[in-house]
């Protein structure tokens, strides 16, 4: 399934829920005064409709940051690509590196698309910060392998378990090793906190190589999951499953050009309150003061980046799961051949030693804050669970919302200047 074909699902889904009135347009409406806000006179965020077709280490450039493009082999024989910004101007006392890793369809332009004095990438280099975005497997920039071909089945027979035990240590090794540094900064979203949770609990060795984990909308416990659009989903994921085997598709979702222009003419930016708009919202929840159209077209550009239908169905399981996090369930025979055991272990999150700061959306359709608040008391480190302050902030805020840099990224930069002395 392409990336143009599963925007036109979502597409649908979202509506048919809208006008079935599953969803009450109510939560979708602005103001009069809100919708001036929206208007792109203003120019919110400092970027362009070139944006959108742009590869990531050509947006950095463009915005005047120096950029490296890095390989890293995993053990398993992955191959990685990872992005290295270097800071702005070198500070008096050297920081420590900070590692971003995206979340799921995600890659690591989710960290620099809204532009300069507003994407959290740019804001640490500016602050002095060596960036290093990641990449996971089967994403759009980490499609590779030592000795498989990436159209083989058994190159997509991943899920997130691999990415936290195989695809972080390789990547954290090598930016303490490029860096010359024994500990480094990690900031992850969604997934990206899935997969750190994973290596924390699973390779606990490199607990110690961790000055501060700061986790935006972590997706761990999953038992309340509000989007319609997901529980939708949630239902038919075995026959997807089944009917994508039948077919030998096992990526979900890649990245496709096409993406971006199906956008701009489904969802014109011009028309306030547009399709994409309410199709957002019903997936992470909406809040569409906060949600700029024009940026969200050009983001469309380079997401989804991809998955293996395999990773998608450990999320399904997570979710079915009633709150436990572990690993990928094959069913008895299948548990037993995996893990001789007829089930599937669960993480054990006591192992996660290093110091753990929690950003987190009340208004969170896909990581429910509740589920949030549950999670973080199994932390044996933890720094804060901190609820973001606008109360309708939802799960993509955290990437591409006007007030993110206000609300989460303008006080995660002073703890990450506290924690650069504790190394």
């Amino acid at each position: 399934m392409g990336s143009a074909s599963g925007f036109g699902i979502l597409l649908f889904i979202g509506m048919f829920l809208v006008e079935g009135g599953s969803v009450p347009l109510e939560d979708f409406a602005v103001s009069d005064n809100e919708l001036e806000l929206m208007e792109r006179t203003d120019n919110w965020f400092k970027v362009d409709d070139e944006d959108a077709d742009m590869l990531v280490p050509e947006l950095i450039s463009k915005y005047g940051y120096k950029v490296e493009s890095h390989s890293v082999t995993t053990e398993d024989g992955y191959v990685l690509k990872m992005f290295r910004i270097l800071p702005r101007e070198q500070p008096t006392v050297k920081k420590l590196p900070v590692l971003m890793v995206h979340g799921l369809l995600g890659s690591s332009a989710d960290f620099v698309i809204s532009g300069p004095n507003h994407s959290l990438a740019y804001l640490l280099a500016d602050d002095g910060y060596e960036v290093w975005l990641a990449n996971v497997r089967g994403s759009r920039y980490s499609k590779g392998h030592s000795t498989m071909l990436i159209q083989s089945k058994e190159y997509w027979d991943f899920t997130w378990h691999e990415m936290g035990y195989y695809d972080l240590p390789a990547m954290i090794d090598h930016v303490l090793n490029i860096s010359n540094s024994n500990k480094l900064f990690y900031i992850g979203h969604s997934q990206g906190t899935t997969v750190y949770f994973v290596m924390s609990s699973s390779r606990p060795e490199y607990n110690d190589k961790i000055a501060l984990m700061t986790a935006l909308a972590p997706a761990v416990i999953l038992k309340r999951v509000k989007s319609p659009i997901l529980r939708f989903m949630l239902q038919t994921s075995d026959t997807l499953k089944k009917v994508l085997d039948a077919l030998h598709i096992y990526e979900f979702l890649p990245h496709n050009e096409n993406n971006h222009r199906i956008a701009q003419i489904l969802c014109p930016p011009e028309e306030k309150n547009n399709a994409c708009t309410q199709i957002v919202g019903l997936i992470t929840g909406p809040h569409p003061e906060m949600f700029d159209q024009w940026l969200a077209l050009t983001y469309q550009g380079h997401a989804p980046a991809g998955a293996s239908t395999k990773q998608m169905m450990h999320f399904v399981q997570l979710i079915r799961s009633g709150g436990q996090f572990q690993q990928y369930d094959y069913g008895q025979k299948g548990n037993l051949e995996a893990y001789s055991s007829g089930k599937a272990p669960a993480y054990n999150l006591t192992a996660s030693t290093a110091p753990v700061l929690i950003y987190y959306g009340l208004n969170d359709w896909m990581v429910h804050p509740r589920d949030v608040e549950t999670f973080s008391k199994m932390l044996p480190r933890l720094v804060a669970a901190i609820p973001v302050a606008d109360r309708k902030f939802n799960h993509l805020d955290f990437l591409i919302a006007k007030d993110a840099r206000m609300q989460v990224y303008d006080k995660l930069l002073p703890m990450l200047d506290q924690y650069s002395g504790k190394r």
